[in-house]
């Protein structure tokens, strides 16, 4: 199948169109292999959680008639795949762990500690990333992530290589002034 729109994508889930699932399980879950992979998964992993990102979708598109999607179809289906698979990894490692109860006969309480400067970092890095334009965001989480700018240009269907370096350097510049901006920032450099 050559390439379909968005559009098409969505109305072809709505209809359980196997040609368009075909078409979305070929294009779009490599990148979600490669991300799962790259983040301590298997190709087991990538393929549940790719499943569980389609059921969202359809999750998504029934209980929402006017689903409109107001970002690439790439970046949807890679948002949504990176959730599932950084809770599936935070259930993990919750899991892993005994619970206090069963190794002890009483719990014992201490003081909370007090805010790490760290977390307070993070708090601020945090609300500076979700005022950044969408792309911007989807740009430096890929990078994060480790794709490489070709590969960057391919999924969100960008112009250039050239463009997403320009892009990233204003993105980060961006993200930088806005931390500076915050008033929690502004505290904690006096």
């Amino acid at each position: 199948m050559s390439r379909i729109t968005p559009e098409q994508i969505i109305e072809g889930i709505k209809k359980r169109d196997n040609t368009v699932l075909q078409y979305v399980y070929k294009s779009y879950y490599p990148i979600v292999l490669k991300f799962v992979v790259k983040n301590k998964g298997s190709e087991d992993d990538a393929k549940d959680i790719f499943q569980e990102t389609l059921v969202t979708l359809f999750k998504n598109l029934r209980d929402n008639p006017d689903f409109e999607l107001n970002c690439n179809f790439q970046t949807y289906i890679y948002s949504v795949a990176r959730v599932l698979w950084l809770k599936s990894l935070k259930n993990t490692k919750i899991n892993g762990f005994t619970p206090l109860i069963e190794t002890h006969s009483y719990i014992h309480f201490t003081e909370p500690e007090p805010f790490r400067e760290e977390d307070i970092q993070y708090s601020i890095y945090q609300k500076a990333f979700l005022k950044l334009p969408a792309d911007c965001r989807d740009i430096l989480k890929m990078t994060i992530d480790g794709f490489s700018q070709k590969e960057i240009v391919d999924i969100l269907k960008l112009y250039s290589e050239n463009y997403v370096r320009k892009r990233k350097h204003f993105c980060k510049e961006y993200l930088i002034k806005l931390i500076k901006e915050d008033p929690q920032f502004q505290d904690d450099t006096k």
